[in-house]
């Protein structure tokens, strides 16, 4: 296979503009979505007090991925892309304003939501099909690494710093609602400057499918049967951390007994464990056989969730050892020995997550032809939606049921029987990139 560089040879990413300006534009944009979105659950945890009803939140910011991300798809392959995340970043510009104007009720949450996720997905949509187009086929396992970074770094920031600052010490929802809207604006002025997303030059072999324009993703995932088991795993691990998404706010009170926003600091380790494997897995990618790299991030991933559904248990457990004893003695307000556990855990939780989507991400912008990157981004987004739309609400229901411990454990367990069956149908799917390119000058 033979594609056109993007950039010259020896020249750093960060050093091309075009990645470089995707890449602060996805930084701004997804701090803004990640403030926001935390912002929603504590608004509607403090409304409500329910599990079941930040589930539901969650299903109102995944489920537009179903109808709108097959739209944005599309609209990423066949129109100018980098128009696109702009007038999505205006979009977005304007709903925070709306809000402010209108919203306040628990109702008008959920509707801010499904606004939200819906222009968000046509956004992210064409951000993923701009990369291929601007970055050399040897430099993408870096870029995905790059990016994935990107994001780590903007959820650390919109979920641990600006959304606690804002609503906690400011005390004012419509300074979180402003400010992201500001942000959003910063975004959309970068989308501009990020240049032209077209390769004249690069002439894709073996690229459109025939048939009906919303099943183009799942026809061409479907013909590769690397980059379907790749996708599989995506939406897999994707699919479960939506559904713990749901769940993290009553972990963090009913498990490890703190508050909402401060619990959000137990959850900065895994953005360093998403840094740290980004790191490896960009590096081992192309090193490793996928099936290896993925089996064992999926290994370290479920372990560390069954992990998490024990934490209380670990902490009195190791306690009774010499040299773990002083987790008997940590007492910060409600925060004890689980607490220091579970941000122990979140550190390879967030490394496998992070080796198990490069290597997956990886292999889809290999071998899919740049004509469809949008659309089988978009179909592996809807898979996602559609696999954890059902049990997202069902762990909520069963939390307030059972507990959000037991519930972190069957889901543990689900992750794990998937993952394996899904390893062992894609043996033998580790082959070179499908996709052929000639260049044309």
């Amino acid at each position: 296979m033979m594609r056109e560089a993007a950039a010259p040879a020896g020249v750093p990413l960060w050093q091309q503009r075009p990645f470089r300006m995707l890449s602060y534009t996805r930084f701004f944009s997804r701090v803004a979505q990640n403030a926001l979105n935390f912002g929603l659950v504590l608004l509607i945890t403090e409304e409500t007090g329910k599990a079941v009803y930040t589930s539901l939140l969650v299903l109102a910011l995944v489920v537009p991925s179903t109808v709108a991300g097959l739209v944005a798809g599309t609209a990423a392959d066949v129109l100018p892309k980098r128009l696109i995340v702009f007038t999505a970043d205006l979009a977005r510009v304007a709903i925070c304003i709306l809000f402010l104007r209108e919203g306040g009720s628990a109702v008008s949450y959920y509707l801010f939501a499904v606004l939200l996720a819906t222009t968000s997905q046509f956004a992210g949509t064409a951000e993923s099909a701009i990369l291929p187009a601007i970055v050399r086929r040897d430099e993408l396992a870096r870029a995905n690494a790059i990016g994935q970074a990107v994001g780590g770094a903007a959820q650390a920031i919109g979920l641990g710093v600006v959304t606690p600052v804002v609503l906690r010490l400011i005390d004012s929802r419509d300074a979180l609602f402003g400010l992201s809207a500001g942000l959003f604006a910063v975004a959309a002025v970068q989308a501009l400057l990020i240049g032209s997303t077209a390769a004249p030059a690069r002439q894709e072999v073996g690229g459109e499918p025939g048939g009906r324009w919303w099943t183009a993703g799942w026809r061409a995932m479907r013909s590769d049967r690397a980059v379907l088991h790749a996708a599989v795993e995506l939406t897999l691990i994707s699919a479960t951390v939506i559904i713990l998404s749901g769940l993290i706010p009553t972990y963090i009170t009913e498990v490890l007994g703190v508050r909402i926003d401060f619990g959000a600091i137990v959850l900065l380790p895994a953005v360093i464990g998403v840094a740290i494997g980004l790191r490896v897995a960009g590096f081992l990618a192309r090193r490793v056989p996928h099936s290896l790299l993925s089996s064992s991030g999926f290994l370290v991933f479920v372990v560390s969730l069954g992990l998490l559904a024990m934490v209380n248990q670990l902490a009195g457990f190791l306690g009774g050892f010499g040299m773990f004893g002083w987790l008997n003695s940590v007492s910060i307000g409600r925060f004890d020995g689980g607490g220091v556990i579970a941000m122990l855990i979140m550190l390879p939780l967030g490394f496998a997550y992070a080796t198990v989507s490069v290597a997956g991400q990886t292999v889809i912008d290999d071998r899919v032809p740049l004509s469809l990157r949008g659309r089988v981004g978009a179909t592996q987004a809807a898979m996602a939606a559609l696999a954890s739309s059902v049990p997202v609400v069902a762990a909520g229901v069963l939390s307030d049921w059972i507990g959000v411990a037991p519930v972190f454990g069957i889901v543990a367990l689900a992750t794990g029987f998937v993952a394996v069956a899904n390893l062992r149908s894609g043996r033998g799917a580790d082959r070179g990139p499908r996709t052929v390119a000639v260049s044309h000058r």
